[in-house]
């Protein structure tokens, strides 16, 4: 039978709430020490309920095996915090790449929830941040705008509590009317040109009525009817 005890439980320097502790695992034929680096946070559930063991207790198997997984979450914690470091991750993405570095799933998700938790990640400000790129820098519609955020991973739920609220703060009407003057009046003639042309600013997320009235900002007067347009093509 194996007996596991703690034989040092120290708060590190510098670091509130992360604690160093070691363990002497040893049965009539062998003794082994380990030292795993956990946060308290990872330690709310049952069997520790928030506290930290104590030197010179002595663990089952089940504490012995829920302090694993708290080691496991805080090293997953630490990479996560490593990887915020170089920029903004929405919490799918960072919970990705921590299972690509070897974590498992319930780590993973563990160690995103820390740092939400934390307010190591603010999906609401990175969304905002991106938004405002996509439209000021990149020229995107609302639309192709949409299509970028879904796939660098925001959750719905933080794109429903503020996409209204920011579209309101971008001008895509300028955006739309930078596209335009670049292209040149030449690109809305002849016709079949005027199609390719339309069908590009589609593809940027902007619709046919916006293409209408800033063909109408811009140069002051409207291309050929709306129907000679063509179809275009369709935002995907």
């Amino acid at each position: 039978m194996i007996t596991i005890t703690v034989t040092a439980a120290e708060e590190a320097e510098g670091s509130r709430g992360r604690f160093l502790i070691t363990l002497k695992l040893s049965d009539d034929v062998h003794e082994e020490t380990k030292t795993i680096m956990i946060f308290r946070y990872f330690l709310r559930e049952k069997p520790f309920c928030g506290t930290v063991p104590a030197v010179g207790e002595f663990l089952s198997a089940e504490e012995y095996d829920a302090l694993m997984y708290a080691g496991e979450c805080s090293r997953a914690a630490v990479k996560a915090v490593s990887f915020l470091a170089y920029g903004d991750n929405t919490a799918k993405k960072l919970s990705e790449k921590l299972r690509t570095k070897g974590f498992s799933k319930e780590a993973s998700t563990a160690a995103v929830r820390f740092c939400v938790e934390k307010r190591y990640i603010r999906e609401e400000e990175q969304l905002a941040r991106l938004m405002e790129v996509l439209c000021t820098q990149k020229k995107y519609g609302a639309r192709r705008i949409r299509q970028e955020i879904w796939n660098k991973g925001f959750s719905e739920e933080t794109v429903k509590a503020v996409w209204e609220d920011i579209l309101e703060t971008l001008d895509f009407d300028s955006a739309l009317d930078d596209r335009i003057r670049k292209l040149g009046r030449s690109a809305f003639s002849p016709p079949d040109k005027k199609k390719r042309t339309v069908s590009s600013l589609l593809r940027y997320g902007f619709s046919f009525d916006e293409i209408n009235r800033a063909v109408r900002r811009v140069y002051g007067s409207l291309p050929e009817k709306e129907e000679e347009w063509g179809d275009g093509e369709d935002f995907e």
